[in-house]
């Protein structure tokens, strides 16, 4: 007479069954259930919920034509009496001949509750983070006349969020601030930054209409260090204030490693507006930011931009450069054109944010 399956199986294979905690049931190829371990007789007898799954539900693998699927391990996940179980259903073979299926369930709930935990998490996390961006971005300003400046920019991330700031300030009817700023680092906290620094450079002017570039940027400085924060925290900023009456754009730099380029329509050529400034710091002494003026007329253009987009690198790992930005520019004096090129040159993915804005001046 012919052994059935649980004869053949040797007693040492149940011991190790029974001394498990995850469940395991053995199911016979006509679909009738041959074996269960003790961890699964305890729960039958304590939820019917069990029972009535075990009667409804067979091993996806045992019943199936397709030698190449029935011998094939299957793992899937279930909700079973209020607990999630990884159900891993398993062929058996005896002597080269498949005989049933072994199943073992695992109780993944609380990893399974983690994930749900974590992805509800993650999910407000996003929500948080395109709330910054829609905000980061409606404190840029638009693309329009101020006075004599004609202002376009281009603010693309390399995140949701963003580090990089430009921005114009009224002073009076004859005088606007333009400004640029990089904060270092990227996400929530570089962005918070921004709208701080965008802040107070808004509330300096409005309390002192005359004070210069360089006493702007100490008073900025001022404000940041009163925030006390730690020594990984600063960010970069190049200031000019630009005065219709006499024509005339005066500035300062504290550590904007990027010189704005002025398009001369004059004379057909570009030229940076260096200054010298230490970036700001709390761990940098208050520096004496140096003023610069140059004359500016109808038709001439500048180029604001962060490191982002001297920074880009090709597939050669080559970084686009000041040069390359400076040629594009007096060629093409056109902020989308020059924006296509960095884009052009980039291989994969961006890796810093990409501010560029452009003034072009206007005579009345």
């Amino acid at each position: 007479m012919e052994k059935t399956l649980v004869e053949k199986l040797d007693k040492a294979n149940f011991a190790v069954f029974n001394s498990m905690d995850d469940w395991v049931r053995i199911v016979a190829p006509e679909g009738s259930t041959i074996f269960v371990n003790n961890s699964l007789k305890e729960a039958k007898v304590k939820s019917k919920d069990i029972e009535i799954y075990l009667n409804e539900n067979l091993p996806l693998n045992l019943s199936s034509e397709n030698e190449t699927i029935r011998d094939t391990t299957v793992v899937e996940e279930k909700l079973i009496s209020g607990r999630y179980y990884s159900i891993k259903a398993s062929p058996i073979f005896i002597d080269n001949n498949y005989v049933g299926i072994v199943e073992v369930f695992r109780d993944i709930t609380r990893e399974t509750m983690m994930k749900v935990e974590l992805f509800d998490e993650n999910r407000s996390m996003l929500d948080d983070i395109r709330f910054v961006r829609k905000v980061q971005s409606s404190i840029l300003p638009k693309d329009r006349i101020y006075g004599n400046i004609d202002l376009s920019g281009i603010y693309n991330p390399s995140e949701n969020v963003s580090g990089d700031l430009y921005d114009i300030v009224k002073i009076d009817d004859d005088k606007y601030a333009f400004y640029i700023a990089d904060v270092m680092g990227h996400g929530v906290k570089s962005s918070i930054m921004t709208m701080f620094i965008k802040v107070s450079i808004f509330s300096i002017f409005d309390k002192h209409p005359d004070f210069t570039p360089s006493e702007a940027l100490l008073k900025l400085r001022k404000r940041f260090s009163e925030l006390e924060m730690d020594s990984s925290q600063y960010f970069t900023a190049w200031l000019g204030i630009f005065d219709f009456k006499d024509h005339s754009l005066t500035y300062s730099n504290a550590g904007h490693n990027c010189p704005p380029m002025i398009y001369k329509k004059e004379d057909l050529d570009c030229e940076f507006l260096h200054a010298n400034g230490r970036m700001i710091s709390n761990i940098i002494e208050p520096d004496v930011y140096s003023e610069l003026t140059t004359t500016i007329k109808d038709g001439d253009r500048i180029l604001f931009f962060t490191d982002g987009a001297i920074e880009a690198n090709n597939e050669d790992k080559k970084e686009y450069g000041l040069e390359r930005l400076r040629e594009s520019f007096c060629k093409h004096q056109d902020l989308e054109k020059v924006y296509e090129e960095i884009n052009d040159f980039t291989w994969g993915e961006q890796e810093d944010d990409i501010t560029l804005a452009m003034i072009l001046y206007k005579e009345n």
